[in-house]
């Protein structure tokens, strides 16, 4: 069983990617109200070189440990072994477990690994003003690590790791098994509650009440096969979405590719200042967009601003205040419908 295991409630401020290391993470700074930094060390690729499987509950609903989140004071809290105050993916489920996908910790495109995933979410909670709810094992020692230095975290104790499955482990993590004691990101937006959870494909559910592997358990790899998560519907209350896209069309993309901007309102929406902004941070302005009740209205790309990769990307709506309205991930399956319109997958 670990021990140290608590919560982190904090802001999130930048996160650094560790691509090639042997063991990588992704690096998260967040800010107590104190201005204390602190790391949260996500692991992305097991330590026998196996793809992490990640789940995306967004949002997050009628889970007994929402309702302690807003009364923890920032910083480090320990948790008491109940699932009031714990996170435990099999005693009190936050996820169906065929609905995990299995990602390389680094890639050649955008939005095609574990690590562009997670930073897509948690700029979406950033650009929102929002806080993370980080449950894992509290540092216990300095390991004099350069990006504790870069993240100012000087004794080298300000941080958190174990953010994943703490349970069905054997062989040489067999010894961190432990029930209520499971690692995971909650990202509060104003609006909801988004949970990021991760596990290794080598760990087995269900479980016993130690946490070890149950005589009827089977592998995560095996529970997650090829399926494919389902789509869901715009993820916010938000009536203006990303709808769909002419991702590739025929011959030359430049110039050719449009975005389809939908609106659920039963009235009239009308977009002036508003803003595409894609991962390279280039942008399209979009003014004088009428959406009518229920409708939608192409955005045509001219190839001086946002562009849709072949490769995969993701796409961000803005308001006319800066405001993130929408934001979706499209990977290079998507577009390989050519000279097609396709639905932006959620």
């Amino acid at each position: 069983m670990t021990s140290g295991y608590g919560v982190l409630r904090a802001v999130l401020d930048r996160w650094v990617r560790e691509d090639g290391a042997s063991t990588p993470h992704l690096q998260i700074r967040a800010l107590d109200q104190t201005g204390q930094p602190w790391r949260i060390a996500v692991n992305v690729q097991s330590d026998t070189g196996s793809e992490v499987v990640y789940w995306l509950v967004d949002p997050l609903l009628d889970h007994p440990v929402l309702a302690g989140l807003a009364a923890l004071p920032a910083g480090f809290s320990a948790a008491a072994r109940t699932p009031a105050a714990a996170l435990d993916y099999v005693r009190a489920p936050l996820f169906d477990w065929r609905a995990g996908t299995a990602l390389p910790a680094s890639g050649s495109a955008s939005a095609d690994d574990l690590q562009d995933l997670l930073s897509l979410r948690l700029q979406q909670c950033k650009a929102a003003g929002g806080e993370v709810f980080a449950f894992g094992t509290k540092f216990d020692r300095n390991l004099h690590k350069p990006i504790d230095a870069q993240f100012g975290n000087a004794d080298g104790l300000h941080g958190i790791h174990n953010i994943h499955l703490n349970q069905g482990n054997t062989g040489q993590h067999a010894g961190d098994n432990g029930a209520l004691q499971d690692g995971g990101l909650i990202l509060a937006h104003p609006d909801r509650h988004v949970g990021l959870f991760l596990a290794f494909q080598t760990q087995r559910v269900p479980t016993d009440d130690s946490g070890r592997p149950a005589p009827q358990s089977k592998l995560i790899a095996e529970l997650i096969g090829d399926r494919t998560p389902p789509a869901r519907p715009p993820a916010s209350d938000e009536a203006v979405y990303l709808e769909r896209a002419l991702l590739n069309p025929s011959g030359d993309d430049a110039g050719k590719e449009v975005v389809v901007i939908g609106n659920l309102a039963n009235a009239t929406v009308r977009l002036d200042g508003w803003r595409l902004v894609d991962k390279r941070g280039r942008v399209t302005a979009i003014d004088g967009l009428n959406l009518a009740p229920g409708g939608s209205a192409q955005v045509p790309l001219d190839g001086t601003g946002v562009q849709l990769s072949n490769a995969g990307g993701n796409l961000v709506l803005l308001d006319h205040t800066g405001r993130q309205v929408d934001a979706v991930v499209f990977t290079a399956a998507d577009t390989a419908a050519d000279d097609r319109f396709v639905r932006f997958p959620r």
